[in-house]
């Protein structure tokens, strides 16, 4: 089997390729720097045509994103080429050399409904330009029958300077004794990329299609999962209670649980973390070396 990887450097690209690398599977980067192609995709995304019919893959897997809401409120039009249209040109390119197609969505959807779980089924809410850019990813990448869009939000270390990931930024402040504020009313499901990847393979092998949720089994405030994570650091007092309405800027979705239920009825036996399992596990990663100082 062959993979090519777009946003290979990223933070899910670069837990992918340790994940196919165990599995001896041929991995071709795609990325700005550091990969085997090196394509700025938003300058340049035609390109990736070329490198899909010269390496003839059997997967596709388009990690690559623009994820900072400001900076796609700023550059809408930059927002729409990585979120949008590269999902549009990979699904056309994946179409005529018959290859699988993974698009990675979002779960930034879902407003004002606290910790319920939303189902694939689900009406969502396009509440800024993030939103809107990877919902139009998705819908590209549906034209394609055998193509599977995974919603998620995931989290993890991509060890990348001035720019640090969520884990990377709680772990960073609490090691320097800032205080944390976490918001009680913002929910998510979210999953680490180390689970995340082994989840896909396997979805990979079984050829699953349409829209997937792919997360925790169960939904927590960022208060809740910053005050867990920190508690396993025994660093729980620098944890405060925050509220999301206070911060003016970005209209951003609130409320991002995901229902697992169609993704466990296709797993059988092949166990979905908890939070908790989530946590541990990054903590885990952390004191391996994940994490590390640039």
């Amino acid at each position: 089997m062959k993979v090519l990887l777009t946003g290979a450097t990223g933070m899910l690209g670069q837990a992918l390729y340790e994940a196919f690398m165990r599995e001896n599977v041929e991995v071709i980067t795609v990325a700005r720097s550091n990969s085997h192609y090196n394509i700025d995709l938003i300058v340049n995304s035609e390109k990736i045509i070329d490198v899909i019919q010269t390496e003839s893959p059997d997967i596709v897997i388009n990690s690559a994103a623009l994820i900072n809401l400001q900076a796609c409120e700023d550059n809408p039009k930059e927002a729409y080429f990585i979120n949008a249209k590269l999902p549009g040109i990979l699904t056309e390119a994946c179409r005529e050399v018959g290859c699988f197609f993974v698009q990675i969505s979002t779960d930034h959807y879902y407003m004002n409904d606290s910790k319920k779980k939303h189902s694939e089924k689900d009406p969502v809410l396009l509440v800024n330009e993030y939103a809107r850019t990877k919902y139009e990813g998705e819908r590209f990448a549906l034209t394609y029958a055998n193509s599977l869009i995974v919603r998620t939000n995931i989290v993890g270390f991509r060890n990348k300077k001035n720019t640090p990931t969520f884990i990377e930024w709680i772990i960073d402040s609490l090691n320097s004794g800032k205080k944390i504020y976490g918001f009680e009313d913002f929910y998510t499901s979210s999953i680490d990329v180390y689970h995340f990847s082994d989840i896909l393979i396997e979805l990979i092998e079984k050829r699953i299609t349409g829209i997937l949720n792919i997360a925790s089994t169960n939904v927590l405030s960022k208060y809740e999962f910053i005050s867990e994570l920190a508690s396993v650091l025994n660093k729980e007092s620098f944890v405060k209670k925050g509220n999301l309405n206070q911060f003016k800027g970005i209209k951003r979705a609130n409320s991002l649980g995901l229902d697992v239920t169609k993704l466990k009825t296709i797993l059988g036996n092949q166990e979905i973390p908890s939070s908790q399992e989530v946590i541990h596990k990054v903590v885990e990663k952390y004191r391996e070396g994940a994490f590390y100082e640039l």
